[in-house]
């Protein structure tokens, strides 16, 4: 904390003491008047808030208005010009670059580091942690390229570019188990049904190893058009249904 913090502390502590000794007296008063001790903490409070709001008014007043005022006026005399121009280079900082100190100092050793310095080898544990987490994290994006990719060649026949890139977009939202917060619900061609909607969604489902009834949420929510007449439970139950005609076929496995 620097002087000039202490210093505005200091006297906002003097303010705010004063403030509360009036506050003391103004209580003491009205409790003389006969005024109840609920009546005469409000007073108390009162008188404290209010000089403490007149001290920083007058406090802004003075820097904003006067102080500017002040000082060119006192600028015109050449005394205190002299003044304000030693303490302004008084207030630089001493502090020297490095460049200053190799120069000034140039045999100055620096001290060898210590053992708590030293950065430590990782472990053999924390190496395996480390590549397991990367091949994890590359076998996730890996998947993710693909269900993108049978997302686009699936449904590029059916879909405008606007909506097949929302849908790309919640499929990556989907992938890693957040909520779509917002959905813009995407139009698909007449030709395909409802069953095709909901074998899509099995298919993403399943290589993302998401649970039916999330699946089910996710492509009532992002195909709401095609899919008004169904409720989520409904989707839940029939969406791995192959009973009836279709354009878009279940999976076992996304490749």
């Amino acid at each position: 904390m620097n002087q000039k913090s202490i210093e505005h502390i200091t006297l906002y502590s003097l303010v705010l003491v004063g403030a509360l000794v009036v506050g003391v007296l103004a209580r003491q008063f009205v409790l003389s008047k006969g005024i109840d001790y609920f009546s005469s903490s409000v007073v108390f409070f009162a008188t404290v808030i209010v000089l403490m709001a007149i001290y920083a008014s007058l406090q802004t007043i003075f820097n904003q208005f006067l102080l500017p005022r002040i000082e060119a006026v006192l600028l015109r005399f050449s005394a205190f010009q002299t003044m304000k121009n030693h303490n302004d280079t008084v207030s630089v900082p001493e502090a020297i670059t490095i460049e200053d100190s190799n120069q000034a100092i140039p045999n100055v050793i620096a001290p060898a580091p210590t053992a708590e310095e030293t950065i430590s080898e990782p472990s053999e544990y924390e190496i395996m942690r480390t590549n397991a987490i990367a091949e994890n994290n590359r076998a996730i994006q890996t998947k993710l390229e693909k269900v993108i990719s049978y997302t686009k060649q699936t449904m590029v026949a059916y879909m405008s570019e606007e909506d097949l890139n929302r849908l790309c977009t919640y499929v990556v939202e989907y992938s890693s188990g957040d909520t779509l917060q917002k959905i813009s619900p995407v139009k698909v061609d007449s030709q395909l049904k409802s069953i095709d909607i909901m074998h899509f969604g099995w298919n993403i489902g399943k290589a993302f190893g998401r649970k039916r009834i999330h699946t089910a949420t996710f492509i009532k929510n992002v195909f709401a058009h095609a899919l008004r007449d169904l409720e989520i439970s409904t989707i839940e139950r029939k969406m791995s249904h192959t009973e009836s005609a279709c354009y878009i076929k279940l999976n076992k496995e996304i490749t």
